[in-house]
C-alpha cells in the first residue's frame, strides 16, 4: 500500500465518520422537534430512531469497506461540505430550542434537510462493488427518499 492509498483510506474513514455524525445530528434535531411538540413527539421519535439506524448502517458499510475497492465519486459531498452540513444542523437545533417554532416551520426545516441529503447524492459518494455494501448504500438512498416523502405528505396533511 503506497502513501497515496493510505491517505485515501484515512480520508475515506474520516468522511464515513462525518457521515455517521451527520445522521446522528439529524436524529438530535428530530428529538428536539419532538420535545418541543408533544402532540407530534411520537412521530419525531420514529424519525430520530430511523436516523440512528441509518448511522448504524453507515458503520456496517464502513466494516464492509475493508474488503471493498472504494473510490470517491466526484461529488459535492466532500469532507468540508459534510462538516458544514453538520454545523448547519447543530445551529438549527440551537435556533429551534430558542425560537420554538410551530409544526409548519419545523416540517419545512426537516424537508429542507432531507431534500439536501437526497439531492447531494450523499450516499452515492462511494463507488462500491461488493453486494453487501451496495445493498446498504441502496437502503440508505431509499430510506432518505422515504423520509422526504413522509415529511412532504405530513406537510400536505397539515395544510388541509
Amino acid at each position: 500500500m503506497g502513501m497515496m492509498d493510505s491517505m485515501e483510506k484515512a480520508q475515506i474513514d474520516e468522511l464515513i465518520d462525518l457521515l455517521r455524525k451527520y445522521e446522528l445530528s439529524i436524529a438530535t434535531l428530530y428529538d428536539t422537534f419532538g420535545a418541543l411538540l408533544p402532540s407530534s413527539q411520537k412521530a419525531w421519535n420514529v424519525f430520530a430512531n430511523e436516523e440512528r439506524l441509518h448511522a448504524k448502517w453507515i458503520s456496517t458499510l464502513q466494516a464492509h469497506m475493508g474488503t471493498e475497492k472504494v473510490s470517491f465519486e466526484q461529488t459535492k459531498f466532500t469532507i468540508q461540505s459534510t462538516r458544514s452540513a453538520i454545523d448547519y444542523i447543530e445551529r438549527q437545533t440551537e435556533n429551534i430550542k430558542k425560537s420554538r417554532p410551530e409544526l409548519k416551520k419545523i416540517l419545512a426545516v426537516a424537508i429542507d434537510i432531507e431534500k439536501s441529503l437526497f439531492d447531494s447524492a450523499f450516499f452515492k459518494v462511494f463507488k462500491l462493488s461488493g453486494p453487501k455494501a451496495l445493498q446498504i448504500q441502496s437502503q440508505l438512498v431509499k430510506a432518505t427518499k422515504n423520509h422526504l416523502e413522509r415529511l412532504i405528505k405530513w406537510q400536505a396533511d397539515e395544510k388541509k
